[in-house]
């Protein structure tokens, strides 16, 4: 049972029974879920209960489920060349935009303390050359 709510979808997968959010756009299509892996379908409440609830005020839309991060559906591919399209750039959290510029910070900062020694190492080594 599928439960459509301020523009989401929580569904359990069927295999595993973990629950799963979607956009509500991203109903009626298949994905692997992202717990057992295994191919899991959006419910779309258009073809469950027949016609679409109207006393809810949700729009009837094409629903989609959103690939794993870093694949793309077939969809996504232009049809002569077989090449990816180009697509907007996806949307992170700031938690994870957060993260990353944590994690660029520390590089700098532990790039920086290996030149920083071994600049002093070369400069305790030309006073000791020079003094002797």
């Amino acid at each position: 049972m599928a439960n459509v709510e301020n523009g989401v979808i929580q569904f359990t997968c069927e295999h595993c029974k973990i629950s799963l959010t979607v956009d509500d756009f991203l109903a009626g299509v298949s994905a692997p879920c992202p717990s057992c892996g295994k191919p899991t379908k959006a419910p779309d409440q258009r073809t469950e209960g027949g016609a679409p609830d109207v006393s809810s005020g949700l729009k009837s839309q094409q629903q989609v489920v959103r690939p794993p991060v870093g694949q793309r559906l077939e969809k996504d591919r232009d049809w002569d060349t077989g090449r990816p399209r180009n697509l907007p750039p996806q949307v992170r959290s700031e938690t994870q935009r957060e993260r990353e510029e944590v994690a660029v910070v520390t590089k700098i900062l532990v790039l920086g303390v290996i030149v920083l020694v071994g600049l002093l190492a070369a400069a305790y080594y030309a006073n000791q050359a020079f003094n002797s």
